[in-house]
């Protein structure tokens, strides 16, 4: 079961990475290694409030009490995200910021922010609260044919 566990968090946490330049990558270390745990309670809060927007689940009757979030709190959650922004943006991380647009482009921000996110992701992912979760779908999932079908040719 542990086993079935584990291949559902890589499969979960398993984003194909772009391509990033020595300067994207810099700028990438300069967010991650400045990201406190502080900051990473503001981006999940706001990446909750954000997804709790999709109409997948505002339409979804089973889900209606937990995407119930008044417009107060995600406006909050959008002006504590635009802080963190402004925070990396003009006082953690504004030399790698330059540098990576000066060398390699507009395109190295979204390059680094993937990379950003993935690695925050996955720490996030990590927590034991989370991770407990993931397993309580691994638990309900089929694991004798999970095996089997990633064994298979």
């Amino acid at each position: 079961m542990k086993k079935a566990i584990t291949i559902i968090a890589v499969f979960i946490c398993s984003v194909t990475s772009a391509y990033s330049g020595e300067h994207a990558t810099r700028l990438s270390q300069c967010l991650v290694s400045n990201t406190t745990e502080a900051d990473k309670s503001v981006l999940t809060s706001w990446v909750f409030a954000t997804l709790a927007k999709h109409p997948n689940l505002a339409s979804n009757p089973n889900m209606g009490d937990l995407v119930s979030i008044a417009q107060g709190v995600r406006s909050g959650a959008d002006r504590d995200m635009a802080q963190l922004v402004e925070k990396f943006i003009y006082d953690k991380c504004n030399e790698e910021l330059k540098a990576a647009v000066k060398n390699e482009g507009p395109m190295a921000i979204q390059s680094s922010i993937r990379s950003y996110v993935e690695q925050t992701g996955r720490e996030i992912l990590q927590h034991p609260s989370v991770a407990g979760s993931i397993g309580g779908v691994a638990s309900q999932m089929d694991a004798q044919r999970l095996f089997q079908s990633l064994m298979s040719q």
